[in-house]
């Protein structure tokens, strides 16, 4: 079992457009919660939740959440 928690920016290749609700730039910083697990044959399976947003610097300033399953396996 792992956690993992982090916090960063971001640049992003185009402004994004959330279903309408247009970031006004295409920095912006991100934060990320997430568990996991790693199974004995090195399948990894874990859930993170994001959260972007521009802190401010522009408005609009939507913000989005963002949840996100993984599965891994090395070969």
């Amino acid at each position: 079992m792992y956690g993992e928690a982090a916090v960063g920016i971001h640049l992003f290749s185009h402004v994004y457009n959330n279903n309408g609700r247009r970031f006004s730039t295409a920095f912006q910083f991100g934060d990320h919660l997430g568990v996991g697990y790693v199974f004995d044959n090195g399948l990894d399976v874990g859930l993170k939740v994001q959260h972007f947003s521009n802190g401010a610097i522009k408005r609009p300033n939507p913000g989005a959440n963002v949840a996100v399953i993984r599965v891994a396996y090395p070969f």
